[in-house]
């Protein structure tokens, strides 16, 4: 084991070095452009979830797929499995007329700069782990997933991303019941209810869409793509919830990003992009509770 910590050390140590960031910062340019040019020449798969939620992002009609079946101007089917939000975030884009291939080279910067806040110097490192070059492929928000569990530990908030997305992981919340921390967890829940407020009265006819399209999608769950890990998601819930309480109870932050990979509603290879968030939470300590004033 102390072979291991010091290898680790001296890796960390190397990935200090000034040439690091200047190659992070080619790394990036070149996946950006490569992810550019293949989209503006019409690659049917690569950016394939990012392109569902560009064409969600027009409202019209976006969970035509469960519904009554569909297919976008590439052949591909419409995936957008998400609450409304989402989709509303990103209409001004649309309706600004932004370009798939720039939102897609525009949404592959957002989950890179993803990355990096949370590998820094390991970031080199983790784009050789497959998920993460499969999250970049495909375009899917798992990185951000990461990267609201890292924030939500200080700013709680930060769940009604994931709770307003892939919903499930919201199990995560169970940290603040856990360790009794009473006004984050009702800062994270009223500030999912207050976005969930807002996009149901501007749009109540894609929530009554969504809901639609849920009862299909609930059955998938449990009838599991052929694609996908084959654990139930009841299942899934379960073990998460187990190990988020025992992390809550023994400061171990690092198992929330866990947690949260392993209870979104299709366990794909590529979800695994959010176990990025370990490196920023390893060795997490809670604040230090005030000391009182000396009378």
């Amino acid at each position: 084991m102390t072979g291991l910590r010091d290898l680790v050390g001296r890796a960390g140590r190397a990935l200090e070095h000034p040439a690091v960031l200047p190659g992070v910062a080619l790394a990036f340019a070149v996946f950006v452009g490569a992810m550019v040019w293949y989209a503006a020449n019409g690659a049917p798969t690569v950016g394939y979830d990012a392109h569902a939620y560009y064409q969600a992002a027009t409202l019209q009609d976006p969970y035509r797929t469960t519904i009554n079946g569909g297919f976008d101007a590439r052949g591909g089917m419409y995936e957008y499995k998400y609450p409304p939000p989402l989709a509303q975030a990103l209409y001004p884009l649309r309706a600004a007329g932004v370009p798939w291939p720039l939102f897609l080279g525009a949404w592959t910067a957002l989950l890179l700069a993803s990355l990096w806040w949370m590998g820094r110097r390991w970031t080199l490192v983790l784009l050789l782990f497959p998920p993460v070059l499969g999250e970049l492929w495909l375009g899917n928000l798992n990185l951000l997933l990461g990267l609201a569990v890292v924030v939500g530990m200080r700013r709680p908030w930060a769940w009604a991303f994931i709770a307003i997305t892939k919903i499930t992981p919201g199990v995560g919340l169970l940290w603040f019941a856990v360790r009794r921390e009473w006004r984050n967890l009702a800062i994270a829940l009223g500030a999912t209810a207050a976005v969930a407020a807002v996009s149901l009265a501007l749009a109540p006819n894609l929530w009554a869409d969504f809901l639609e399209a849920s009862r299909t999608q609930v059955g998938a769950t449990i009838n599991v793509p052929v694609q996908a890990v084959p654990i139930d998601l009841p299942v899934r819930l379960v073990a998460g919830a187990l190990l988020v309480v025992w992390g809550a109870r023994t400061d171990r932050a690092w198992v929330l990003p866990i947690a949260v990979a392993i209870t979104v509603p299709f366990l794909w290879w590529n979800v695994l992009a959010a176990l990025v968030a370990v490196v920023p939470l390893w060795g997490w300590q809670p604040d230090p509770t005030p000391t009182p004033a000396a009378a």
